[in-house]
């Protein structure tokens, strides 16, 4: 004799947490990403900083090789010649930082007339000051058909606007028209 087993009732399944995150949870991880930005953003600060500089002294170290190989290929003297009107108010003579016209200076007076024309004209942005360190004709250099800089202790400074030359870099011209670069000092070695 067979006897039929009584029927089982279905017990529900246990319930199973959906996937996902509480939102305890998800406010940790977004107060996690603010502290860390905010102990990072000084660094990155510091770093844009430094690469707007360095961009700004390569352009600078650029134009004077550009200058120089002119100088030669044409047998003319090459000037560098600061721009004004730029519409930043320029500290003083020496303040080089809306940028600079490089030209093969045809006549000699140092200046561009309109028979000369540029051969490179760069443009700066505000966030970086470049002043020529020292007085004598702080409105241009002059390279020589040699290629050579004819005016000695030639010195750049290029650093963060607002802040002071020593925080930047120093652009100094050695013997033969080499360029050296000083960083975070105040005279040329």
């Amino acid at each position: 004799m067979y006897i039929a087993a009584a029927p089982q009732r279905a017990t529900p399944a246990p319930l199973r947490a959906e996937g996902g995150f509480t939102i305890i949870e998800l406010m940790v991880v977004v107060a996690l990403i603010a502290i860390l930005a905010g102990l990072a953003a000084p660094s990155f600060t510091d770093m844009f900083r430094r690469f707007r500089v360095d961009s700004v002294r390569e352009t600078f170290t650029s134009s004077v090789t550009l200058a120089r190989e002119e100088a030669i290929r044409l047998g003319t003297p090459v000037v560098i010649r600061r721009i004004t009107g730029c519409g930043l108010a320029l500290a003083d003579n020496q303040d080089w930082s809306c940028g600079w016209r490089v030209f093969a200076d045809l006549d000699g007076n140092n200046a561009m007339n309109a028979a000369e024309t540029p051969t490179q004209e760069v443009s700066l942005t505000p966030a970086v000051t470049v002043r020529k360190g020292n007085n004598t004709n702080p409105e241009f250099i002059v390279i020589n058909r040699f290629g050579q800089v004819t005016q000695v202790d030639q010195r750049f400074e290029v650093f963060p606007t607002g802040m002071a030359a020593a925080n930047g870099q120093l652009i100094c011209f050695t013997a033969g028209t080499r360029l050296r670069t000083v960083k975070n000092a105040s005279a040329c070695p």
